[in-house]
């Protein structure tokens, strides 16, 4: 392969980690002669960072055209290294289309360590006990639970309360098989009045900040607890702990990242990329940085806590609705806009469950 030989990636990622994790890329892509930059649109990339759905939405509409990666698929091993839920959306048509490099959990809860220790570190187990948490917060900070006016900050909240009220196989019903009859249920019109009652301890003056600002305020003790993904974790906090979502500890609500070449990117690229990025010890450093789990299977026993194991057992794994794991993603944005309204503006929550099952 030519020197310095240009792969642009378009993607919207912001955050200190997240640019962190490109810089580590950039730096292990170079001594092989490739040089990772951003793109400024779609017309000029190679590539593109994307989610499960937005795959399937790319296949399903020619646009982008993207590359098909079968043969490097199969000098890697894919189909060994990689978990099932993870090559779902990468398959189509016996063709491999993307490469994996992340895993993240969506169904966490950042609590403020100070706040849960004078209330004697107790993790509640279910939603019950997660509102007598946040009355007993309540003692402590007025308005204990943090959370932005942003429909995706919303329906991180919601899939999460979603899965701990209705279990796994009515979540997916609901939102992988789009069942008017899960969607209508008494279970998903006990979830949105969950999120009513979860709506009165929230700040009204805070609503409009970005989730760092919402993690900074349980930083501070400002606000008692946040549901946020694990990128949280490596976001500079130093005064949070981690649960999973009441109700929710048995599962793993995943977002699975890809960077997916385009047709217009050379196969000898593709291969060279793929086989560093998909490496269990380039994963590993990747993984650690952005707070998420390798998508290598090969590499989750270098990780400490329990996600790893979580995701081997069967059912464990339910995909993420806000993070394009469920739908597609203008149905998506359709859903998490009702959502938001009826959290918003305090709707009725069988009229928001008639709404979504329309």
């Amino acid at each position: 392969m030519k020197q310095n030989t240009m792969w642009k990636l378009s993607h919207a990622w912001r955050s200190n980690p997240d640019l962190a994790a490109i810089s580590l890329c950039q730096e292990k892509l170079a001594p092989l002669g490739i040089q990772l930059a951003n793109a400024t649109g779609l017309e000029s990339a190679e590539a593109c960072k994307m989610h499960g759905m937005e795959i399937v939405d790319a296949l399903a509409s020619g646009r982008p055209h993207l590359a098909d990666l079968s043969r490097v698929a199969k000098d890697l091993k894919w189909i060994e290294r990689l978990p099932p839920f993870v090559r779902h959306y990468m398959t189509h048509e016996d063709r491999w289309h993307g490469i994996p490099v992340a895993i993240h959990r969506a169904n966490c809860a950042w609590v403020n360590g100070a706040i849960a220790r004078r209330l004697g570190e107790r993790i509640p187990a279910d939603i019950p006990g997660l509102f007598r948490w946040l009355n007993d917060a309540g003692d402590i900070t007025s308005r204990p639970l943090a959370v932005g006016a942003e429909p995706w900050q919303i329906g991180v909240l919601f899939e999460s309360i979603a899965l701990a009220v209705m279990g796994a196989d009515l979540y997916r019903r609901a939102f992988e098989g789009r069942d008017v009859s899960a969607l209508r249920s008494a279970q998903m019109v006990s979830t949105l009045d969950v999120m009513l009652q979860l709506r009165e301890f929230v700040d009204e003056n805070a609503l409009q900040l970005p989730w760092t600002d919402q993690l900074a305020r349980v930083d501070r003790g400002d606000a008692a607890l946040a549901v946020m993904g694990d990128w949280a974790g490596v976001a500079g906090f130093k005064n949070v702990s981690r649960w999973a979502v009441p109700g929710t500890a048995g599962n793993f609500v995943f977002i699975a990242d890809y960077f997916v070449p385009l047709a217009s990117s050379p196969e000898n690229v593709n291969q060279v990329i793929a086989d560093l990025l998909t490496q269990a010890e380039f994963q590993e450093e990747f993984s650690r940085i952005k707070g998420s789990l390798p998508a290598n299977m090969d590499a989750w026993p270098r990780f400490e806590d329990s996600r790893w194991d979580m995701l081997r057992c069967d059912g464990a794994a339910v995909p993420s609705l806000t993070f394009d794991q469920c739908v597609s993603v203008p149905l998506k944005k359709r859903i998490l806009e009702l959502v938001a309204a009826h959290f918003l503006t305090r709707g009725s929550s069988v009229a928001c469950a008639d709404a979504l099952a329309s």
